[in-house]
């Protein structure tokens, strides 16, 4: 018979080590080389697109369905499961001024489109890095008609293998030394890329933070569970963590499956 003392739900949830809180998570992106190239092009702090992020979702699971009649007299059509889906995720960030999120968000998706100038077959203009780029430029300079692009410029899509990186979504919870001590699970998405990066609305009135929204698609994900209920701030033993402090990078960088 379950126990309904108030007094004891308060033990076990204490005991397991509190509630999970939903602004408790971290996020992780492992490109590749030059992908991260591009992107350093335009922002190289990863701290500023990985820590900025302040929106994120762990991924569903689910699955379709097909149906079946017949299988047993007077039984109507039964559902049953034939295949992984994975249903794409939404990315959100805080922008600072210089709008690093946005920008990097944003490169990454120019990055899956390389464009070439026009009646040309040679390397594309973004080779070496996003184009145009400029520093430290003023609004009348900003806003003339200058354009280091042709309109007439050719487009050609990059391999997936070129655009497509490893997202890590942990799922944290504050402890003794950090607000991302305690790292429950992580999910791990492969083969990720922004295909969607959202308008961002400008009015006047009364002022608020930016923020840069992205719909990402990946073609699998796996979890990676770690057990925080007996966990220690002065002892810990697990294979998934540093011994004597729990590291958000760590686990985020660990791809072992449990």
């Amino acid at each position: 018979m379950p126990n309904t003392s108030i007094p004891k739900y308060v033990q076990d949830i204490a005991r397991k080590g509190g509630m999970a809180m939903s602004n408790g998570f971290a996020v992780k992106f492992d490109m590749g080389t030059e992908l991260k190239k591009y992107i350093n092009s335009v922002i190289t702090d990863a701290d500023i697109y990985e820590g900025f992020c302040d929106e994120a979702q762990l991924p569903p699971s689910q699955a379709a369905t097909g149906q079946l009649q017949g299988r047993l007299l007077g039984e109507g059509s039964i559902s049953y499961a034939h295949t992984k889906l994975y249903t794409d995720v939404q990315l959100g960030w805080m922008c600072d001024a210089n709008m690093e999120p946005f920008k990097f968000v944003n490169a990454w998706w120019q990055y899956i489109f390389a464009e070439y100038a026009p009646d040309t077959n040679t390397d594309p203009v973004d080779k070496d890095g996003y184009v145009p780029e400029t520093t430290s430029a003023g609004y009348d300079f900003m806003m003339s008609s200058i354009d280091e692009k042709s309109k007439y410029r050719t487009t050609r899509l990059r391999y997936p293998d070129d655009y497509t990186a490893t997202i890590r979504i942990a799922k944290v919870e504050k402890g003794y030394n950090s607000e991302i001590e305690r790292i429950s699970e992580v999910h791990i998405l492969h083969d990720a890329y922004p295909y969607a990066v959202e308008s961002i609305p400008l009015s006047f009135g009364a002022s608020q933070i930016t923020k840069a929204t992205a719909t990402f698609h990946y073609t699998k994900h796996h979890v990676q569970y770690n057990d925080i209920s007996s966990w220690n701030p002065g002892k810990i033993s697990n294979s998934l963590l540093a011994q004597e402090n729990i590291k958000v990078g760590d686990v985020l960088n660990s791809s072992t499956n449990t």
